[in-house]
């Protein structure tokens, strides 16, 4: 039980970290000094800089799927676990990044993904919080199976 907790804890730090160093390259110079995650190597403000940010990035991926080997559960136990914290973390990733770049946790409601030469709407405001409470109810699933 403390490995699977582990392994969800792990998917989620990375992705918020990447969430953070991603909201750092959009940034402008005045949110790169206000924002309080990430610094440039001044300890002014933020809590790490950009470069500590990458290393729990790795420490993230790389704990997660090291934790995953050891872990004895099922193939479904498993596959609900990650996608849970896949859901969650997508959701930190999100809130990471436009806090750091736009000091909000919500994209525009009418944000669009330019993937491919394709405009993908997304679903902005607050309707993120769909993301972390359907992985959360994935996870619960995810454990009692």
């Amino acid at each position: 039980m403390i490995l699977q907790i582990l392994f969800c804890l792990l998917i989620i730090l990375y992705w918020f970290s990447e969430g953070v160093t991603e909201g750092w390259t959009w940034s402008t110079k005045a949110r790169k000094n206000k924002n309080k995650l990430i610094h440039p190597n001044n300890g002014k403000n933020g809590i790490f800089d950009y470069h500590m940010w990458r290393i729990l990035e790795n420490v993230g991926i790389w704990g997660a799927v090291i934790v995953a080997f050891f872990i004895e559960a099922s193939f479904s136990k498993f596959f609900w676990l990650g996608v849970g914290s896949w859901l969650i973390g997508t959701f930190c990733y999100e809130a990471a990044l436009n806090h750091v770049n736009k000091g909000t946790i919500y994209k525009p409601i009418d944000y669009k993904w330019h993937i491919l030469g394709y405009d993908i709407p997304w679903w902005g405001g607050k309707k993120i919080y769909i993301l972390p409470a359907t992985g959360l109810a994935v996870l619960i699933y995810g454990i009692l199976i």
